[in-house]
């Protein structure tokens, strides 16, 4: 273990959000880390609470055109007004996202003080330790959730032969708790339904010692053991079709059963193979080899934060590389074999009332989550959200036909469990966007771009990508201008000054849905030419109108990117979102061979920053990743120690704030943008190299047009470069100012040299 690939702490957590997280997509487990009485919050992807339920406004459908003509006319105010009533949900929001609950181990005689003590996340195994000592005894803990056997694994033990262990375990969900008991033997559980017409759901903990284990109201315990292994696990009985699994009590205790059978050994052993096979596809190195010696780290994370704080640089270039492993570790814990891709705190949440729901938000929190899953080696992990948009599409038509009368699909900013699309909220700045489904679909392409596998494209990718471009097809509207626009939408969360002086957010053609509709409609010809989908003329003629009759990118006159149809001030230029340069990233048709477009790009970001923007952990991310596409390594550096400074906890889990995981999904993406880059149609290699990272090398980093690539750098220059086809065929490839074009066969690396 050393301080690049384990997060050491040497406090117990005071809160849920200072644990450490571990989970196998499906199910989660944050412990505290405690002595005496240990915490582990429980979760399990579909325990969210309250039924499925259509919100959408009845009113609506008859006062959207009312509403444009509104906008149009520049009575924001007005339409703003008659869209709240008319347009947003009935009721206004989803049901949150919960806990399973606390699963509390509590050990007798150990109460008192402790010392030595010590928790790690060692991110290279997706296993958990803790050691502490006792009157002089040593006790130590294990964890990890199994794939395999669907199972949290804890394990507590102590080799000192003057020690012994007295613990017993139990399930709570306080404030929400119904129904407690022992099940049946060595287990106790936890059980209910999560609100009229919600989940119904069932946990229970199984433990084995090796001394005697009984069942006592609703605890499972022993006393005097050595070694005690408890086994978790939570079942619900959601399912994808609507359905509901009758079986779900059943299925959880034999999972149980069977990890029992099988004993930790075993299942440790097929969890090191399972997670490895992931995790050990990518790496980063930042600095010498040699400085990445295999002990435990002398020095703990939130140690190496504070030096970073306090203007040290030693830690810097450790911490960065410890980002971009956590982020891999945290993806493969969050969006595995499971149902849902990962939410806003990814899987795990401690609040019956968590922030923003614990929603998926995909007016960019959702999709940042899965911008740097396919280059860093996970596109399994961007299976969950394409499940997902499965039923957003479905229900999405839905919304699509009773709300705005337009075929195709629509999805809005926020959804849930129950794939939701109607709107959601009251907030002026947030429900009323449309872009959601089609920003979405987005991820369909990408993947088919990094894999090129051919059959996805054909039967899973432009399927969804054609109905989420017909709601549009019914949905725009011509401007005063002939340009064909959104509306009425939002900027995401933003606001601006209108030409009556009010404060508006409500609006017609926004950069960002230009933007994102020319990407998928480019690419939606694009795939069907590639697959031999076949269009009609007419179908390929109107899909080609409609590209063309999008709004350009449009510069306002002090040099910016223009974030809405008319060069209005905005109301709070330092706001977190910066969605009008989408078209830098993650789009890609602002670059440096568009250099009018790429310089009001930055002229953009450094008016935002000038007036505070990027104060939230997400946002930092997002500007992060805006200066390696400009090729700014000093910028990507210092926008980096930033977010060290002001937007990690000492567990190193990012904060919007509070605790939210896309920040640390969008710095992951940020640290391999700086390194490589592969949008524009061929590959950049070390773009924005910052100069702390003079030295280094990444193994194994996933590239647009079926990449994998090995490289290392010294002195701030590149000294290997080797590339694996997944296809036949031509690829170019850029480093500084010179350009290799090479035809590359499937399988076999090429090194190229510069």
């Amino acid at each position: 273990m050393n301080h690049m690939d384990t997060i050491l702490l040497t406090r117990q957590a005071r809160r849920w959000e200072d644990g450490l997280p571990l989970g196998n997509g499906r199910l989660g487990m944050m412990p505290w880390g405690r002595v005496g009485e240990e915490i582990i919050v429980l979760n399990e992807e579909t325990l969210w609470y309250g039924p499925p339920r259509s919100r959408r406004n009845p009113d609506g459908r008859a006062h959207v055109e009312e509403i444009r003509d509104l906008l149009r006319k520049g009575q924001t105010e007005r339409a703003a007004f008659l869209a709240k009533m008319a347009m947003t949900g009935t009721p206004k929001y989803n049901n949150p996202y919960q806990p399973v609950g606390e699963l509390r181990i509590y050990v007798a005689g150990q109460q008192g003080k402790y010392a030595d003590y010590r928790r790690m996340l060692h991110l290279p195994t997706g296993t958990y330790y803790q050691e502490y000592s006792v009157d002089g005894v040593v006790y130590k803990r294990e964890m990890f959730v199994s794939r395999a056997w669907q199972t949290g694994v804890i394990r507590l033990w102590t080799e000192d032969p003057n020690g012994r262990l007295t613990l017993c375990a139990n399930i709570g969900r306080k404030p929400f708790e119904e129904e407690t008991g022992c099940v049946e033997e060595r287990t106790a559980g936890n059980w209910g339904q999560n609100g009229v017409g919600g989940v119904r759901y069932f946990s229970a903990v199984r433990m084995t010692a090796d001394a005697p284990v009984r069942t006592m109201g609703d605890f499972v315990y022993t006393e005097n053991a050595r070694e005690a292994v408890l086994f978790v696990d939570c079942e619900t009985d959601f399912r994808e079709d609507g359905g509901r699994e009758e079986r779900f009590r059943e299925i959880c205790l034999e999972r149980l059963r069977s990890a029992e059978t099988a004993g930790i050994e075993e299942i440790r052993a097929i969890h090191l193979e399972e997670y490895r096979g992931l995790y050990n596809r990518m790496d980063i190195r930042i600095g010498p080899e040699e400085s990445e010696v295999a002990v435990l780290p002398a020095v703990s994370t939130d140690v190496m934060l504070d030096s970073v704080k306090s203007g040290d640089p030693s830690y810097f270039t450790a911490l960065t590389v410890l980002l971009l492993r956590y982020a891999r570790f945290l993806l493969i814990s969050s969006s595995i074999d499971c149902r849902l891709p990962a939410n806003l705190q990814g899987l795990w949440n401690g609040s019956y009332e968590p922030p923003w729901q614990c929603e998926f938000t995909v007016n960019i929190n959702t999709e940042m989550n899965y911008w740097f899953a396919e280059k860093s080696g996970l596109s399994e992990c961007h299976m969950p959200l394409f499940r997902l948009l499965d039923r957003l599409a479905e229900n999405g038509r839905e919304t699509a036909r009773e709300l705005y009368g337009c075929e195709g699909f629509v999805v809005h900013h926020n959804t849930n469990l129950w794939a939701n699309t109607d709107l959601e909220g009251c907030f002026d700045a947030s429900p009323f966007w449309v872009t959601g489904g089609a920003w979405l679909s987005l991820h369909l392409y990408e993947h088919y771009l990094y894999t090129m596998d051919a059959e996805f494209l054909r039967n899973r990718a432009l399927p969804v990508m054609r109905e989420a471009i017909r709601f549009f097809e019914g949905y725009l509207s011509e401007d005063q201008n002939g340009y064909l626009v959104t509306g009425p939408v939002v900027s995401p969360e933003n606001t601006y000054i209108s030409r009556a002086g009010q404060r508006s957010a409500l609006c017609m053609g926004p950069t960002m849905d230009a933007s994102i509709l020319r990407r998928l409609i480019s690419w939606y010809l694009e795939g069907a030419e590639i697959s031999g989908t076949a269009l009609t003329e007419k179908e390929r003629t109107n899909l080609e109108m409609i590209l063309k009759k999008l709004p350009p990118l449009r510069i306002s006159g002090d040099g910016r990117i223009m974030e809405w149809a008319e060069d209005y001030e905005e109301n709070e230029p330092g706001h977190r979102h910066i969605s009008h340069l989408f078209g830098l990233h993650p789009g890609s048709e602002i670059t440096s061979e568009k250099p009018e477009l790429f310089a009001a790009a930055e002229k953009t970001l450094n008016y935002r920053l000038s007036h505070g923007g990027g104060h939230t952990g997400w946002s930092k991310a997002w500007i992060t990743c805006f200066w390696a596409r400009l090729d700014r390594g000093e910028e990507v550096e210092r926008n980096l120690r930033e977010f060290l400074l002001n937007s990690v906890q000492d567990n190193m889990l990012a904060l919007h704030p509070p605790y939210q995981i896309d920040g640390n999904f969008g710095m992951a993406e940020a640290i391999l943008e700086a390194l490589i880059q592969s949008h524009e149609g061929f590959i950049r290699i070390l773009p924005a190299l910052p100069k702390a990272w003079e030295q280094g090398a990444l193994r194994g980093v996933g590239l647009r047009g079926g990449l994998t690539a090995d490289m290392a750098w010294e002195k701030g220059k590149l000294c290997s470069f080797t590339v694996t086809a997944a296809e036949d065929g031509s690829r170019e490839f850029v480093y500084e100012n010179q350009r290799k074009i090479l035809f590359l066969k499937k399988g076999e690396p090429v090194q190229i040299t510069f």
